[in-house]
């Protein structure tokens, strides 16, 4: 009986695959994202961090749902992770802490989400970034040059529409989505609240803790657009779900968000955080 060509025979996925990545405080994403005094991984990093270890191993990816990020990535000096893969399943650790857990989509599914079409090229009223910027860090949302990557805001009849603009850096990590661009998208909505009739609530903070799916179209780096309006966001008490579409220049889709969950918590939140031990997962 013949023996299969193993010099040509494709290499098996290893369902235990380990991708691994630092981040230092003193520059790049952890520099730039300081939440309440406190230097923490932007949420759209561990969306970054999956995909760039499903493209390590060579995964096809469309999508990844059901992400929920379980405590926040604190660090003071460096933050080491490993992204775990089992089947179409993935876990994100710092030391003995669960960061983030979620599942791999291969193939296109139809969008459930209230996704509001939008118009790249359309008219508003100008807001100030640099106004936005300084209302959120009142807030308690400091971000540092690499992370302010929005350029320019439109006030619009049914939302804002942002346009975002972010370089490649060392901590972009996958070659589908630039993190800071995502974060872009987050305080977007922020943005968005705080002009609206219901800002957040002064004590506290929203934090992104979940994507119920995440659809690729694209890839999003350079300059892209994401348009907020009421419609496209769901408010339970304190809290926020939100559906999103990120597009390029050209109106093309590249990034479908549905079900992001901002969750409201108190401006003491982080402190149970540092400890060097695994506290209780948000």
């Amino acid at each position: 009986m013949p023996q299969p060509d193993k010099e040509h025979a494709p290499a098996p996925y290893r369902d235990d695959s380990v991708y691994r990545a630092a981040y230092g405080v003193s520059d790049g994403l952890l520099a730039d994202h300081v939440i309440a005094g406190r230097s923490i991984l932007p949420g759209a990093s561990m969306v970054d961090l999956a995909l760039a270890a499903a493209q390590a191993r060579q995964r096809p990816c469309s999508a990844l749902k059901d992400v929920l990020i379980c405590r926040p990535g604190a660090a003071r000096e460096q933050l080491k992770v490993e992204v775990r893969w089992g089947n179409s399943s993935f876990t994100i650790h710092e030391r003995r802490n669960l960061l983030c857990i979620g599942r791999l989509e291969e193939r296109e599914s139809a969008p459930k989400a209230n996704i509001l079409m939008f118009d790249v090229a359309a008219r508003g009223e100008p807001v100030e970034p640099r106004a936005l910027y300084a209302d959120l860090d009142r807030l308690g949302y400091r971000y540092g040059p690499g992370l302010q990557v929005i350029r320019s805001v439109l006030k619009l009849a049914d939302g804002m529409l942002f346009s975002l603009s972010a370089g490649n850096h060392r901590d972009c990590r996958s070659e589908t989505m630039n993190p800071a661009l995502l974060d872009g998208a987050i305080q977007a909505v922020f943005c968005l609240l705080q002009h609206s009739d219901r800002p957040i609530r002064p004590g506290g903070l929203l934090v992104p803790t979940g994507i119920r799916r995440l659809s690729i179209h694209g890839s999003v780096q350079g300059t892209c657009f994401v348009q907020v309006g009421e419609s496209a966001l769901t408010r339970q008490a304190d809290d926020v779900l939100a559906d999103l579409q990120i597009r390029n220049e050209r109106g093309r889709p590249l990034l479908r968000i549905e079900g992001l969950l901002l969750k409201y918590v108190p401006r003491d939140f982080l402190d149970k955080f540092d400890g060097p031990g695994p506290a209780e997962p948000s």
